[in-house]
């Protein structure tokens, strides 16, 4: 009976550190995911003819929070809102992530009501705006661009990229959201993170883990505030 019991143990310990180990390996950087996060974005995003808002009704419900998301009405001028230099915002995109600020992955959630296209861009300290997603059309042929879709999506779709393999390495520090003409887009899910596994999918570790990191603490950041935080 004890050696039964020392083998179920012995188990138990493994299936304990392989989580750790995914933890620690996949550290993610939270931009969108949760009231938190967008009332703490939403007065840095300070630049762009659009109107950004919080939104609780319409959002993407395949991840632990499920109940807010980024809403941008692209009435009139370049239809976005953005910033290139988020503030204390600095991420080292690398190959192989290790350090708290090293990422290759992002995973963004998105919806367009209205329009003919929708697009993220991201802006490094090379090659200013010069990485982009959009889908549908790129209706003002904002350039390079990768296209995810067709057409636009009328309802939640979910994607995971490899920014090495997009764009390179580099440093990247802004971001934009644009909804460019008609309604609105509406974005959720947004996420750097190391590996490719999506960080925030329900089933990727446990709800009390998923800590978002605020803006201001990514270059000096505090253990309490990282989604993959080490157990003891």
């Amino acid at each position: 009976m004890r050696f039964y019991k020392l083998i179920v143990l012995i188990l138990m310990g493994v299936m304990v550190h392989n989580h750790s180990v995914w933890s620690k390996e996949n550290r993610a950087f939270v931009v969108i995911d949760g009231k938190k996060s967008i009332d703490d974005i939403l007065p840095k995003l300070t630049n762009g003819a659009g109107q950004a808002k919080l939104e609780k009704n319409d959002v993407y419900k395949d991840d632990d929070d499920g109940k807010a998301a980024l809403l941008v009405v692209g009435s009139g001028g370049d239809g976005q809102k953005f910033n290139p230099n988020m503030p204390d915002w600095q991420i080292d995109v690398v190959k192989n992530p290790k350090e708290k600020n090293e990422f290759r992955y992002i995973t963004f959630a998105w919806k367009k009501k209205g329009g003919t296209g929708i697009q993220l861009q991201l802006h490094w300290t090379t090659n200013s705006w010069g990485h982009r997603y959009h889908s549908g059309e790129n209706e003002k042929n904002w350039n390079p661009s990768i296209q995810l879709d067709k057409k636009p999506p009328k309802d939640w779709k979910v994607y995971t990229r490899d920014l090495v393999e997009d764009w390179d390495e580099g440093v990247m520090t802004g971001i934009a959201f644009t909804a460019w003409s008609l309604d609105h887009g509406i974005w959720d899910h947004v996420v750097f993170h190391q590996q490719k596994d999506d960080p925030l999918a329900p089933q990727a570790v446990q709800p009390a883990e998923k800590l978002s990191l605020t803006w201001g603490r990514l270059r000096k950041p505090d253990p309490r505030y990282w989604l993959n935080r080490e157990q003891n």
